[in-house]
């Protein structure tokens, strides 16, 4: 009796096991694997970074820093969100950063052109006139690594620059300092107020420092100063840097000209 018992059990698992064996024909999961592989080592990926304080853009300088932003395009194709609802609508505007998040852009390695191309809107059409191409540039990226790329004083190319940073222990985070203010006589120190220590020296214009780890704090207050001085030049208020996190402080304007103030800011590179 027992023994008929267990045959009649397995007998009645046989179908549960086949039927949780079938594929599904609605395999999101395998979808997804289809149309979205993720692999850092085949791809490069870059975050893009508009530092330069432009007194022009499209002829009007009202456009340079609320009215219209950036498309971002490579080799012919759009690769940010910008859209046809208005000149601004999720493009890359002056002191932005795209992606916002911590994520980066995926694209192909290579040799490839970017260009950043004022989003001209008419008709809820895309349409950009002679002059609205604000910057070109071709650049070789290689697979596997982070890049930030930078519109930056002068804008005849992009600045780019590789991220190549070391996740940081608990309770600590990385930083690093990149000087795009386009002035080559004036140099900069950074200052963190509740450390009270020089956290980078003396950089001279894009001239850029080596990530450099530091414990956690409660908010900060981190300073721009000129070098080997007390002068203050611009402050970020409210710093408070996470765990593990990495980010890059960096400077941009022109000194001495009217409505382009130095400023010191930054972005999350994880």
């Amino acid at each position: 009796m027992r023994k008929t018992h267990i045959k009649l059990l397995l007998l009645t698992l046989v179908p549960v096991i086949i039927f949780s064996c079938v594929k599904e024909a609605d395999d999101n999961l395998d979808r997804v694997e289809k149309f979205y592989p993720y692999n850092p080592e085949a791809i490069a990926q870059v975050k893009f970074v508009h530092a330069y304080t432009p007194l022009t853009l499209g002829g009007s300088p009202a456009l340079s820093t609320t009215t219209a932003g950036f498309r971002i395009t490579m080799d012919g194709i759009k690769i940010n969100g910008a859209g046809t609802a208005s000149a601004s609508t999720n493009t890359l505007m002056y002191g932005g950063v795209f992606p916002a998040t911590t994520a980066y852009a995926f694209v192909s390695p290579g040799s490839s052109n970017f260009k950043f191309i004022m989003n001209r809107v008419s008709g809820g059409a895309f349409a950009p006139v002679a002059g609205d191409e604000y910057l070109s540039t071709t650049v070789a990226l290689t697979a596997g690594k982070k890049y930030s790329m930078f519109i930056a004083d002068p804008y005849t190319t992009g600045h780019l620059v590789e991220d190549n940073y070391i996740v940081p222990e608990r309770n600590l985070y990385g930083v690093r300092f990149i000087n795009l203010c386009a002035d080559p006589a004036t140099r900069f120190d950074v200052v963190s107020a509740r450390m009270g220590i020089k956290l980078f020296s003396n950089i001279g214009y894009k001239e850029m420092t080596d990530y450099t780890h530091y414990g956690t704090t409660p908010t900060d207050t981190i300073y721009l100063r000129t070098a080997g001085t007390n002068t203050v030049v611009s402050q970020i208020n409210g710093f408070t840097p996470g765990s593990q996190r990495v980010y890059t402080f960096y400077a941009r304007g022109k000194t001495g000209v009217t409505g382009r103030t130095p400023s010191i800011t930054f972005y999350t590179n994880r």
